[in-house]
């Protein structure tokens, strides 16, 4: 076997040659990686050799195994763990990950090559960040500064959205993974969320690393694309935003509220007040739209008839209008979560309406679920038990499809922010 750059970043493609097999014969090609939790996570294709005994997988039509047809890293994101479980694969932040490919044909003829991928570029380093009631992990490049600045969000979940942060170090940003709840010194729940608590992140950040043109973008997913849209609508110091699987408006709060927290519930505040969203006095909200003894739940359905209220959705919308800069959506049609689709559509629209004048789009996915993110790593987990209340939701989405999805836009979500970036200049 061949392999163009054996030690790249995750986010990557490889080109692997299969050489040396038999003309015209089956070659069975395995991939393993061993560093992903208690079991390894595998898969496997079947190719044939051409009258040279040689196959490039990027061309090549995988005609058995953990996926069909021609895809050049159908190795990686077709991978599944060999344990029973919903987790996605914990990634080393720093350092690499070994990937095994094992080639064999039935006439007896071997070939085994040891891969290294990486979340983070040689010289990345990672610093866990506590100050100012600010809470969260940068990663920053060892290359003279200063860098453009990235803030990256996570969803329902809470705690910090590492990995895409330390990839995104690697192409030359200075990433915060900002937690806002579920970690030391934050809420436990998704609850009363202060908007000031991300302006004294942004304070914090600017005064840190002084990012490059005072290039500050946002980037979320789920909950934390909601997030991401809500911030850039209401401070002017962000320059740009993606949001993945977002919603265009404002939802309630999830978790518990913090001791002797009496106020009203909501997500988010601003200036001490809740911030209304669609599921507050909504009269057409079913749920019973959902069927809570399915295992994995699918709670599309029921986001689905809180849209309905007209008045809710304007009550509750993000004015996504008043970004000052670019924005950049992505969801996927098959999301079982929640409608990533139609609520990035909301405020899609908004910024038409409004002749937005900066740049914005809204990539979406056939087939594609909610767990769109950076590409090549596995996509088979299609449903996941949720750290906050340990129940089992379905993400939607096919494998390869999600895949796909991943693939076509991370190159694009790059070039947005190189883009935007060079209109700051």
């Amino acid at each position: 076997m061949v392999v163009e750059r054996p030690d790249d970043l995750v986010d990557s493609p490889w080109s692997i040659w299969l050489r040396g097999f038999p003309p015209a014969s089956r070659v069975e090609v395995t991939a393993t990686v061993a560093g992903w939790g208690r079991a390894p996570w595998r898969s496997w294709a079947a190719f044939e050799t051409d009258s040279s005994g040689e196959a490039a997988l990027a061309k090549a039509t995988a005609f058995a195994g953990s996926y069909r047809g021609v895809s050049p890293m159908g190795l990686f994101w077709s991978m599944e763990r060999q344990e029973d479980e919903t987790a996605g694969p914990a990634m080393a932040l720093t350092g690499a990950f070994p990937v095994t490919l094992t080639a064999g044909s039935r006439g007896g003829a071997r070939a085994e090559i040891t891969l290294d991928r990486r979340l983070a570029s040689a010289g990345v380093t990672r610093r866990d960040v506590q100050a100012d009631g600010v809470v969260g992990t940068l990663f920053t490049q060892a290359s003279p500064g200063p860098h453009p600045a990235v803030i990256v969000l996570a969803g329902s979940g809470g705690g910090a959205w590492l990995s895409p942060a330390a990839l995104l170090a690697s192409r030359g940003y200075a990433a915060l993974a900002l937690g806002y709840f579920r970690m030391p010194g934050l809420p436990h729940g998704l609850v009363n969320i202060p908007i000031e608590y991300f302006e004294a992140a942004i304070t914090w950040l600017r005064e840190t690393v002084r990012p490059r043109e005072d290039f500050i973008a946002v980037i979320g997913v789920s909950r934390g694309g909601e997030l991401a849209l809500l911030l850039a609508a209401s401070i002017p110091e962000i320059n740009a935003v993606v949001a993945y699987v977002p919603s265009g408006v404002l939802f309630g709060p999830f978790g518990p509220s913090e001791p002797g927290d009496n106020r009203p519930r909501a997500a988010w505040t601003h200036r001490g007040r809740p911030l209304p969203h669609l599921g507050e006095n909504n009269r057409t909200v079913d749920w019973s739209a959902v069927d809570q003894k399915r295992t994995p739940i699918v709670e599309r359905s029921v986001y689905l008839t809180m849209l309905r209220d007209r008045d809710a959705v304007e009550r509750s919308s993000i004015p996504i209008e008043r970004t000052r800069g670019p924005v950049l959506l992505i969801s996927g049609k098959d999301d079982d979560q929640w409608p990533s689709f139609d609520l990035a559509q909301i405020a899609y629209r908004r910024l038409q309406g409004h002749r937005h004048p900066y740049p914005f789009a809204h990539l979406s996915y056939e087939g594609a679920g909610h767990g769109i993110t950076f590409p090549y790593t596995p996509t088979t987990s299609t449903s996941y038990v949720h750290p906050v209340n340990g129940r089992t939701y379905s993400l939607g989405g096919h494998p390869a499809m999600t895949a796909g999805a991943n693939a076509d836009s991370w190159p694009k979500v790059l070039a947005f922010l190189e883009d935007a970036r060079r209109q700051r200049r």
